[in-house]
């Protein structure tokens, strides 16, 4: 999975952009392109002329973006930028990825409660259920020191979709185990006996020592944030199924029920 460019939310509530910090980190690597899109939208004063405060607004978010990337420009990281006034702005996140053509999209990502997640469509669930790109949610500055990768997988799964995920996860690991970057782990929760993979089939379909092969029993999503814990993994990576409507509505997927409870960053790949 080659990523030549990324778009990476910027968040014109903080100073602080660990999205782009993290995009920097992976441009320099893979000599990426970053698109920085920031969406913006407030109440305007009731006496103002709309048009030329939402321009002034934009303006000053433009010369916010220019101090933000001006860092990587110097450093050879090729940057463009684009600002959007919208209230709906992980929409436009969703639009801007496919119109620019996003290889992938980062984004910071801060814990909601169970009522927040419930009552409302949090830009996490929107960007996880509708974008056709992978989606990395950031929740840690880089520390510099080796990372852990948790890679959820499901070998016995009955449709054709988890293999095609389980392909998209295996191919994306490959990357990080063959340039030695990283300690890759791999993780299959089942609920029953019946659903339980093999594991002399899984450590061969990963390519991983038996050490780093785990298979165990329990709700996906516990299990997974478990299992995370244990390791103090840095990231975790995991297939999403897209739903939309009302299969969304009703049933969130794996990847929506881990995100508030992982401590680490979380790639969810479609």
């Amino acid at each position: 999975m080659k990523v030549n460019k990324i778009l990476v939310v910027f968040d014109p509530t903080t100073d602080t952009q660990i999205a782009l910090e993290r995009a920097a980190l992976i441009a320099k690597h893979e000599g990426s392109e970053i698109f920085l899109f920031s969406c913006i939208h407030s109440k305007l004063p009731k006496s103002a002329d709309k048009k030329v405060e939402i321009g002034r607004l934009m303006s000053a978010q433009s010369d916010i973006l220019a101090a933000a990337i001006k860092p990587l420009i110097e450093a050879g990281i090729k940057v463009t930028t684009e600002i959007k006034w919208k209230k709906d702005w992980y929409e436009a996140v969703v639009k801007a990825s496919v119109r620019s053509g996003a290889d992938a999209v980062i984004k910071a990502s801060h814990s909601h409660s169970a009522t927040q997640r419930l009552f409302k469509n949090t830009s996490d669930w929107t960007l996880i259920r509708q974008c056709d790109c992978p989606v990395l949610l950031v929740k840690q500055r880089p520390t510099g020191e080796g990372r852990k990768v948790l890679a959820a997988v499901n070998m016995r799964g009955d449709k054709d979709s988890y293999e095609a995920i389980n392909t998209n996860i295996l191919e994306f690991c490959k990357r990080y185990t063959e340039a030695d970057t990283a300690e890759v782990h791999f993780l299959n929760a089942h609920v029953d006996l019946s659903s339980r993979p093999d594991r002399g089939s899984m450590i061969r379909a990963c390519g991983v020592a038996s050490d780093y092969v785990h298979i165990k029993m329990g709700e996906p999503s516990k299990v997974i944030v478990e299992c995370a814990d244990e390791l103090g993994a840095n990231l975790v990576v995991i297939g999403n199924s897209a739903r939309t409507g009302l299969a969304a509505a009703v049933n969130s997927n794996t990847a929506e029920r881990v995100v508030d409870d992982l401590k680490c960053d979380l790639l969810v790949i479609p």
